[in-house]
């Protein structure tokens, strides 16, 4: 089933597309520079971790039957949905930095981070219909879930990767802020 090796893949999705966020926010009026990347960072970097660690508990050869990998990957994707919920709150409670295009920017990485809970919603809702009567039938379904998963989290880093959403006020802001050194393994 490969899932625990498709979960790790989605998490560094994630960390790239999270690291691209913190590096390039920017507004004309509302909080700094310092204090946005900060919440920013604050928001992702869990989320990131907790999709590694779920990811991490993941052991597919303890899975004997499509039923029992039916539960495990409704599990996760449900806890990662209420990650999802969790980031997105906390990046609407951000604000927006006080840079150039800061309102742009937040919105933008706020309106992917709605897309991906859009995304782990619809997933989980389709996790539990996925058929159980055949591995194969199981699987195949389980193939399609993941591509949609991975494709809403390669779209958050396509999504923040517009010249228009990089901040040289945020990039710095994101070297020197400690929250966001564990962000995708640097900052």
């Amino acid at each position: 089933m490969h899932l625990k090796r498709k979960s790790t893949a989605l998490a560094t999705l994630t960390a790239a597309a999270a690291l691209a966020g913190c590096g390039s926010s920017s507004s004309s009026s509302g909080v700094s520079a310092s204090a946005y990347v900060k919440s920013v960072c604050g928001a992702v970097i869990p989320f990131e971790q907790d999709v590694l660690t779920r990811s991490a508990s993941i052991n597919p050869t303890s899975i004997k039957s499509a039923a029992a990998g039916k539960q495990v990957l409704h599990q996760f994707l449900s806890a990662i949905s209420d990650d999802t919920s969790t980031a997105v709150s906390k990046l609407q409670s951000a604000g927006s930095p006080s840079v150039s295009n800061g309102k742009q920017i937040s919105s933008a990485i706020l309106d992917a981070f709605k897309r991906l809970k859009t995304t782990m919603v619809s997933a989980t809702s389709q996790a539990s219909s996925l058929p159980t009567s055949s591995l194969q039938a199981f699987e195949s379904g389980t193939q399609t879930i993941i591509g949609s998963v991975r494709t809403s989290m390669s779209a958050i880093g396509t999504d923040l990767q517009s010249s228009t959403l990089k901040s040289p006020d945020l990039q710095k802001a994101a070297a020197k802020e400690s929250t966001c050194k564990g962000l995708g393994g640097s900052a």
